[in-house]
């Protein structure tokens, strides 16, 4: 079972660090649009849709891979008052229902994608007029990675509650 989970793991990991790789880029398109707009006097045509296609694609590929790391944030009112096996149980019951609605969100997602594929339907948000499937994909990927992740916390929480029952 550990196995399974390092390995569904490392493609959470990696698209994390895809995630974060497309700083670069979203740096260097957004300063480029600065510099041409202001010092050249020759705003470009692609700066705003690029800018915010990868920042979305930077937020929603590091879904995972930030609840990987246990940096999503919680509403402690209760929690705090709470026993830390009492808190693991509460994951264990989210993550079991939330599982399948992610499940089905992606699923939903690839149809979205590959109907804007076969349409060969664009943003329409700039003069660029980028094809919107590649953005539906990375909203693919990133809640069927989402769900990969959700499962391996879920299956994590059986692991330290077997490993709890044997310890006792």
């Amino acid at each position: 079972m550990n196995r399974l989970i390092d390995l569904a793991e490392r493609w959470v990991v990696g698209v994390g660090v895809l995630a974060a790789l497309l700083l670069v880029p979203l740096v260097l398109a957004t300063t480029w649009e600065v510099v041409s707009r202001y010092a050249l006097h020759a705003p470009t045509i692609w700066a705003y849709e690029i800018g915010y296609t990868l920042t979305g694609a930077h937020f929603l590929l590091a879904l995972a891979y930030t609840l990987r790391q246990g940096e999503h944030i919680r509403i402690d009112v209760l929690s705090v008052f709470l026993s830390a096996r009492a808190r693991r149980r509460i994951d264990t019951v989210v993550y079991a229902l939330l599982l399948p609605i992610l499940v089905w969100v992606s699923w939903t997602l690839w149809h979205y994608m590959a109907e804007g594929f076969a349409r060969g339907e664009t943003s329409g948000q700039s003069a660029l007029n980028l094809p919107v499937w590649p953005f539906r994909a990375v909203f693919t990927l990133a809640f069927a990675t989402l769900a990969l992740q959700v499962l391996c916390e879920l299956l994590k929480s059986f692991v330290r509650r077997d490993t709890e029952a044997q310890g006792s």
